[in-house]
């Protein structure tokens, strides 16, 4: 459960509008050594901060990518959009088999935390909107319902 909550916090704080950006050299060191440990190519960082968290912006092999770290320099979540196709093969079937009246996207969003990986997916029909969750074994849970 506690893992649960870490996980939606960090997805939360990933799209938070209580951000506010930040001057490279303001960044603390700890976080700066990380960052660069773990993404020694990115190009065009931004960075944001929250009370707890350093938010960075940025491309990677002309990816764009959104990484998340705590005050002591831990990579606490990542996220990138991908396209549908790149999907595992057990997400792809399930989708296909569970969602075959649906629209599904070009698009999902990739997000990895504590080293597990998740895709967050929209798929509509001409009656609702879906807001999917899925892991890389194919389980999908529905995380909101929208009526047209």
């Amino acid at each position: 459960m506690k893992k649960l909550a870490i996980t939606l916090t960090a997805a939360l704080l990933f799209f938070s509008y209580s951000t506010f950006a930040m001057d490279p050299e303001n960044i603390s060191l700890k976080v700066k050594a990380a960052f660069e440990k773990d993404f020694n190519n990115a190009k065009n960082v931004n960075w944001k901060k929250t009370d707890e968290f350093y938010f960075a912006s940025f491309k990677l092999n002309d990816v764009d990518i959104d990484a998340a770290y705590n005050e002591n320099g831990e990579l606490i979540a990542a996220s990138k959009s991908i396209a549908i196709s790149a999907l595992p093969m057990q997400v792809s079937l399930a989708l296909t088999e569970k969602y075959k009246n649906y629209a599904l996207p070009e698009n999902v969003i990739e997000f990895t935390h504590g080293g597990e990986t998740n895709y967050y997916i929209t798929v509509s029909n001409e009656k609702r909107i879906l807001k999917l969750k899925c892991n890389t074994s194919g389980n999908i849970s529905v995380e909101k319902k929208i009526k047209k």
